[in-house]
């Protein structure tokens, strides 16, 4: 006889505490109003007064100089841990602390209110401008030049202004359709065991008086919400009309959910390319370079970033399509499982220049360092796998739901070594 699982009493209660917060987000939206303030004083103040002092002489005075505590707290702290919550918790960056996103909404409240044009929502925009600052702050070094920081940083935020003056009325247009890091985001962020869950049901018998219609920042229709692809995570429509709540689901879930109409082939080269073989390419070219006689050496630095990436990308894609028996639409869905080992990898990447930084303050931290990535590259290979198992056993046994999930299971291992080794040769170089 099949014993049922009982829940003791702290499990039980999670979802209402869950609820309870969606909901205090969207009743204290003035406490979140200010805690965004702060981040805007903090995160202008450690991007541009850095680049205005004196720099320091060498990296052994980086934690003796603000130029230092800067790239510390912007290379060492906030881009692994904002990566890190967009995997497991959703976007509730830039619904709540994101300056870019505040700044352009308020200037969005006072503009000219201008329609949003045909060519803004080019979906291909944010992705196309992520992959130029990411060749930019590698090839200028702006993790640890602060002028060569403004450039990027300071760059994309005078842009959201500027959308914000001249787009929308009180939006996110730019959070919407133009940031360059909302492309990987909104990917990583499908991964994430937070979400506004809607009860179209409830949405649709609710009683009249209906409560006025939402405030929604990023412009999305909350009562056809599935999907975290976009959300802000900001909390303004929970509760609304007794239909949306703040609720857990296992990591992966919405991967796994995918209808036909919603698997698109821009997000599965976004993965190859750019989640995989962009980031990858940027972050590790050095060591790369360590394995031996580069063919391509005597071409630009550049041109040798995007070439790695291309080459890495591809066969991202083709060992999909076999696994995919050369089936489209069922290899783009196999792509999205890739995004715990290739979201974890950028992760481990963005550790790396924390782990420098311990490095030049005397710490002894290369086991560490060897440890860390490996717990990252094995959870991440671990979630992708478990991920594509779920997608391959709706398929029935003409598609050889076994052999997918081999070749898949190979190509994870393969990326996550690949991950693993490349940071053991760059500490080492």
């Amino acid at each position: 006889m099949k014993r049922e699982l009982v829940l003791s009493p702290p499990y039980r209660r999670f979802p209402a505490l869950l609820q309870a917060a969606g909901d205090w987000l969207q009743r204290r939206q003035d406490i979140v109003r200010r805690v965004q303030w702060g981040f805007v004083l903090l995160y202008y103040f450690f991007l541009f007064v850095p680049a205005i002092l004196p720099q320091p002489a060498s990296r052994a005075d980086l934690f003796h100089s603000l130029a230092g505590w800067s790239e510390i707290l912007f290379w060492g702290l906030w881009w692994p841990g904002v990566i890190i919550s967009m995997l497991l918790f959703g976007q509730f960056w830039c619904g709540v602390f994101c300056p870019d996103g505040a700044l352009t909404e308020l200037v969005s409240r006072h503009g000219r209110g201008g329609k949003i044009p045909a060519w803004v929502r080019w979906p291909g925009w944010p992705l196309a401008a992520y992959a130029l600052v990411v060749v930019y702050e590698h090839l200028a070094n702006a993790y640890q030049t602060p002028r060569a920081l403004v450039v990027s940083l300071g760059g994309a935020s005078l842009l959201a202004l500027v959308c914000g003056y001249f787009l929308g009325r009180g939006k996110r247009v730019w959070c919407r359709y133009l940031c360059p890091i909302s492309s990987m985001f909104s990917l990583l962020a499908r991964c994430s065991m937070l979400h506004f869950k809607v009860d179209r049901e409830a949405w649709d018998n609710a009683p009249k008086p209906l409560p006025r219609s939402i405030d929604c920042p990023p412009l999305l229709d909350v009562r056809r919400l599935r999907s975290n692809e976009k959300c802000s995570m900001c909390g303004r429509c929970s509760g609304h009309r007794d239909a949306v709540v703040l609720a857990a689901r296992w990591p992966g879930k919405e991967i796994v959910d995918l209808s036909a109409c919603e698997i698109r082939a821009a997000d599965a080269f976004g993965i190859y390319f750019v989640l995989i073989g962009l980031c990858f390419s940027a972050m590790y070219w050095d060591a790369f370079e360590q394995i031996g006689p580069i063919p391509v050496a005597e071409l630009a630095p550049a041109s040798r970033i995007l070439l790695l990436a291309i080459s890495l990308g591809a066969a991202t894609a083709i060992a999909l399509a076999v696994a995919a028996g050369m089936r489209r639409r069922a290899a783009f869905h196999l792509a999205y499982a890739l995004i715990p080992i290739a979201g974890l990898g950028l992760f481990a990447g963005a550790l790396e220049h924390s782990f420098q930084l311990l490095q030049e303050a005397g710490y002894a931290i290369a086991d560490t360092r060897r440890l860390v990535k490996f717990a990252c590259m094995t959870a991440g290979a671990s979630w992708s796998i478990l991920i594509a198992r779920r997608i391959v056993a709706n398929w029935n046994e003409a598609e050889s739901p076994r052999l997918a999930l081999c070749v898949f299971a190979a190509l994870t291992i393969t990326l996550g070594a690949t991950y693993f080794v490349a940071g053991n040769r760059l500490m080492v170089g």
